[in-house]
């Protein structure tokens, strides 16, 4: 699937941009990244740091998607607005990834490792900051 494809099956739809919506999920973005970086490293909470930046990675995108005049239906969706819409293939895949990992979390159980998390650490707070210059 791609973009256009997710367009007409009416996974994303065509919408007015929004500044403000797309500033109150930047707004949003931060505060769970600071969330997540503000918990200390231990095994009981790895799951709960994974979820709080993926989720502040979602909210950037989100709102990306608003100042283009888009609005997600899915998060799959957003791997193809990223590679197709913003030409990031290298952010896509990352987002991608992150977004199993927190399905595995969330709707399976899945553990998650504390190399995992150390790297998330370091790179959606990477990833954030470069979809806020392209915006």
């Amino acid at each position: 699937m791609n973009f256009e494809n997710s367009l007409q099956e009416g996974y994303v739809r065509k919408v007015t941009k929004d500044i403000l919506r797309a500033r109150s999920l930047l707004n949003a973005a931060e505060d769970a990244l600071r969330a997540a970086s503000e918990l200390q490293l231990q095994e009981h909470n790895f799951k709960s740091i994974m979820r709080e930046l993926y989720e502040a990675l979602r909210q950037c995108c989100e709102a990306f998607g608003y100042l283009k005049g888009y609005k997600f239906q899915s998060h799959e969706v957003i791997v193809y607005f990223l590679e197709d819409i913003i030409h990031e293939a290298d952010l896509s895949r990352k987002f991608d990834r992150y977004r199993k990992i927190r399905n595995g979390i969330n709707y399976y159980g899945h553990d998650v490792a504390k190399e995992t998390i150390e790297k998330a650490l370091q790179e959606i707070p990477e990833m954030v900051e470069k979809l806020k210059k392209k915006s």
